[in-house]
């Protein structure tokens, strides 16, 4: 048996009550008010508050990825010039015989085995410790790294630190943009059921499939489960969409 699915985002909101509205306004004029005028300017009231609010977000959440993209670019080149310096260190303790405890100033192990790090958090840790161990290891007697230097790595830390607050900065607007449209779902539900509601009592006299395709004309969508032959449309081709948990 076909069962009604209630829009379960935003996005699935405000198409059924912009479809709602559309179709309601057509079959009125058309003499088949098959829902209130009220009930139609009430959706009409919501719909714009809801899409207004509802752009916002998917603009703040693309807004967000192009930080976090640029974010995780930043923390690769960061990465980049900190396994390059670690390199040209096992290197020069290699070639100059120097003792392994020049790699402690350097956040490496005495065996010389690079971290194994899988976090940005992580990386933006180590790169501050290597670049003031450079610094401790110049006071200690020993030749500053080179190609790259302390100095570069700290310039892609700088960037990257910059970007790691942007992305921090995207999280915050976006998440003010979902309590924003957070106070207008459950408005936007009522009506969708207030619609459902009056469609079922004003098709009540109809036969099942032909409720069900002209709710679908107001953006009511209907599942089937697993196995379960669909139905005939109005244009006359099967659906065959199977069931999610509810």
């Amino acid at each position: 048996m076909p069962i009604y699915q209630k829009p379960r985002s935003d996005d699935a909101r405000m198409s059924f009550m912009r479809q709602a509205k559309i179709t309601a306004e057509q079959d009125i004029a058309a003499g088949n008010p098959y829902i209130s005028q009220s009930l139609i300017d009430e959706i009409s009231i919501l719909l714009p508050n809801f899409e207004t609010k509802l752009i916002a977000i998917n603009k703040k959440l693309s807004g967000r990825a192009k930080e976090v993209r640029e974010q995780q670019a930043a923390i690769e080149k960061l990465s980049t010039y900190t396994r390059d310096l670690w390199a040209v260190l096992k290197r020069r303790v290699y070639r100059l015989n120097e003792p392994a405890e020049v790699f402690s100033f350097y956040q490496l192990p005495l065996d010389g085995v690079t971290p194994n790090l899988t976090t940005n958090g992580a990386w933006l840790t180590i790169a501050k410790k290597v670049i003031e161990g450079d610094v401790a290891a110049v006071a200690a007697g020993y030749d500053a790294i080179e190609n790259p230097t302390a100095l570069e790595v700290n310039e892609m830390l700088t960037i990257a630190l910059a970007e790691y607050d942007d992305v921090a900065i995207a999280d915050r607007k976006y998440d003010e943009a979902q309590e924003e449209i957070a106070d207008l779902r459950a408005p936007a539900d009522s009506l969708i059921q207030e619609v459902m509601d009056e469609l079922r009592f004003t098709l009540r006299k109809k036969d099942a499939p032909s409720q069900r395709r002209i709710m679908r004309t107001y953006g009511a969508t209907f599942s089937f489960a697993i196995g379960e032959p669909g139905e005939e449309t109005e244009l006359g081709t099967e659906r065959s969409e199977t069931s999610e948990a509810n």
